[in-house]
């Protein structure tokens, strides 16, 4: 049974190809979706198909407005979003030491918060 996909683009990109590894996608109004020119946001919405273990592909390759070719791959359905969203770019996930250096700010705000109560 193929899995309904969202394509969330924000941003400007020529050369816009979406695909499953060999042959482009065409999205539900029979767009084919490779080397598109898309300027601020765009959705499509596409049906993947998906194998046996109920897992599917998405290949999203893209140059920006700056010449910089970016190639992401969403794995569908763990990559998806609620509602079977998907977002281009792709939304990377923080890491550890992103995360620690926000856990220490909000520290320091925090104690400097409590400071300034004690001080009125």
């Amino acid at each position: 049974m193929p899995c309904d996909v969202t394509i969330n683009v924000t941003g400007d990109f020529t050369a816009f190809t979406v695909d499953d590894g060999y042959s482009p996608y065409v999205d539900k109004s029979n767009k084919k979706l490779e080397n598109l020119t898309v300027v601020g946001s765009a959705t499509f919405y596409i049906s993947v198909p998906l194998d046996s273990n109920n897992e599917g592909v998405v290949f999203v390759r893209a140059t920006n407005a700056k010449s910089v070719t970016s190639s992401s791959t969403y794995n569908i359905p763990d990559d998806c979003a609620p509602g079977g969203n998907i977002y281009v770019p792709k939304i990377s996930a923080a890491s550890q030491s992103d995360l620690d250096n926000l856990d220490a700010k909000v520290n320091a705000l925090a104690q400097q918060i409590a400071g300034n109560k004690r001080g009125k």
